[in-house]
This record gives C-alpha cells, sequence and structure tokens, in this order.
C-alpha cells in the first residue's frame, strides 16, 4: 500500500481558536525520505565495517557505539583515500542531522540549504562539473556522496584487510593460514 493513500492525514498542533491544524500525507516525499535513510543507513555499515577492520580486537557490539561517536572515531584517523578536503565526514554528519530531522518530523522538506553540504562537497570531490548533480536532484546528489563516501571506505577496508593478511603471512613464515 502507498503511504499516501492513508485515510488519515496527521494531526498537527491546536491553533488559537483550539481547532487542529492537519497535514495530508501526499504532500510527504516519502521516496525521498526513504532514499535519504538508505543512504544513511549504508554509511553506518561501512563505518561499522571499518572499524571492525581496523581494530579486531575491540568488542564492537557491546560498545553500542551512537552515529555521533562513530564519526568522532573514524574522523580522527588517518585516511589515505580521504585526504583534506576530499574528507566527508563534516557532510556525513550534516546527514544524520537531517535523518533526525525526517525522524522527528515526517512532513519535512529538504530545502537548498539542507543540501548545499553535499553540493559543496561534490564540487570538490566530484567528476567534471557537468556531471555533478543539481540542488533540484537531491536523491542524485545523495547518490553521488554516498557512492564516494563507500569507495573510499571500502578502498581502506581492502587495504588493511591485504595488511592484516601480510601480517599473518610474516607470522606464519611466508604461509598464510
Amino acid at each position: 500500500m502507498d503511504p499516501r493513500e492513508l485515510a488519515l492525514p496527521l494531526i498537527g498542533q491546536r491553533e488559537q481558536g483550539g481547532r487542529r491544524e492537519w497535514t495530508a500525507l501526499s504532500d510527504i516525499d516519502f521516496d525521498l525520505i526513504g532514499y535519504l535513510l538508505t543512504c544513511h543507513l549504508v554509511i553506518e555499515h561501512y563505518m561499522d565495517e571499518w572499524l571492525k577492520t581496523h581494530f579486531p580486537e575491540l568488542d564492537w557490539e557491546s560498545a553500542r557505539l551512537t552515529f555521533e561517536k562513530r564519526c568522532a572515531l573514524l574522523s580522527s584517523q588517518h585516511w589515505e583515500a580521504l585526504p583534506g578536503e576530499h574528507n566527508p565526514f563534516p557532510v556525513i554528519k550534516h546527514m544524520n542531522s537531517l535523518r533526525n530531522r525526517f525522524s522527528h518530523r515526517v512532513n519535512y522538506r529538504l530545502t537548498e540549504e539542507d543540501m548545499l553540504p553535499f553540493m559543496q562537497y561534490l564540487r570538490i570531490a566530484a567528476t567534471p562539473p557537468g556531471d555533478r548533480p543539481s540542488f533540484h536532484e537531491p536523491k542524485q546528489a545523495l547518490n553521488m556522496f554516498t557512492s564516494l563516501c563507500l569507495s573510499a571506505f571500502a578502498t581502506e577496508i581492502l587495504d588493511a584487510d591485504n595488511r592484516h593478511r601480510q601480517g599473518r603471512k610474516r607470522d606464519s613464515g611466508g604461509k598464510c593460514p
């Protein structure tokens, strides 16, 4: 069932005269909300894998880190794949604040101001200007940003896996277990 077909609208705040303000569900961009939440979840998954790969001795399941704590841990590390101005963590933190807005205000709409950090990052990190999305294409901007982040995380994770394998090979006299 399409959520826009729900019979009841959202109940809003009381107006001065005691009447309620109602919001139609048809005004909500469920596709964009779902896309942003999915991008957030996928980035969070890669962040978890990065932490587990680089610090396998720690019990990450018991740590139960918030998204903010994960960002703080990750952004404090040296990143070969994300030098200087290619550091996406300020934008990842911004994405988290947008996720929180959508989580607590179902009728929240993305603004150009909301998309500005993504657009600024893509101006620096993305391919030729003609391939960059505009403010009017938020899903495309989220997709491009998420793809760049995941590529950098994957590079770092695979490099760490290779270093661990090389270390085990050295420790076992040249044979990798």
